[in-house]
């Protein structure tokens, strides 16, 4: 009959829990935006905008960009996407941005903006902006760069 053994003690050692990437592609040493969409075109376009320039969080909707942001993740700007299924619930995430004292940006992006509407509501605000989608290519980047304090000018995103 076989010895019975029992499992190493090394196995029942704690370990740390795992840390948040927050900045995939931090290398470039911009600063990490989060995106949320719960579309994963809509995350793919917003990165591929995004990526060489800035680190990327990406979050599979507001639950999910919620969660990330309770365990630590802190971005410099969110990007979000209002075309959701649950736009209620991206409404209710805003609120509570504005609840963990965020400061930083909220890029608010939707087919229902008129480019003209985008752009009256980003001279408005200091902290939200929107941008009409499709936009131009370049368009959400060189907003990025404006609302982040980079040199690029707003005036640019817009074709101006």
């Amino acid at each position: 009959m076989p010895s019975l053994t029992i499992a190493s003690p090394r196995l029942f050692e704690s370990v740390p829990a795992p840390r948040l990437r927050e900045g995939v592609g931090r290398s470039s040493g911009g600063p990490v935006v989060m995106v949320v969409s719960e579309s994963p075109l809509m995350r793919l376009a917003m990165g591929r905008e995004l990526a060489p320039a800035y680190g990327l969080i990406h979050a599979q909707g507001v639950a999910s960009a919620g969660r990330r942001m309770e365990l630590g993740a802190m971005p410099a700007a969110v990007v979000v996407d209002l075309d959701s299924v649950e736009r209620s619930g991206s409404y209710a995430f805003l609120a509570r941005l504005v609840e963990r004292d965020f400061e930083g940006p909220r890029v608010l992006v939707s087919s229902r903006l008129s480019p003209d509407l985008a752009e009256a509501f980003r001279g408005s605000c200091r902290t939200h902006f929107a941008l009409a989608r499709p936009w131009r290519p370049g368009a959400l980047r060189a907003l990025m760069a404006s609302v982040l304090g980079a040199s690029a000018p707003l005036r640019a995103a817009v074709g101006r």
